[in-house]
């Protein structure tokens, strides 16, 4: 069984490749740091939040 992501072509309805899903991914787009946040830490500038839950 692979692990991540399935291999199976869009056109088909289901998974037939076996692939076993490590988890999912919570939010689209990564958080990022207010502009507040930004002026009180300057390393914050760089920072993005990306959220992705195990099963």
């Amino acid at each position: 069984m692979p692990f991540g992501k399935c291999t199976c072509p869009k056109e088909l309805p289901r998974c037939v490749c076996g692939a076993v899903s490590l988890g999912k991914i919570v939010n689209k787009k990564p958080i990022i740091p207010t502009e507040e946040e930004q002026r009180e830490n300057s390393r914050a500038k760089s920072a993005k939040l990306r959220i992705f839950e195990r099963e």
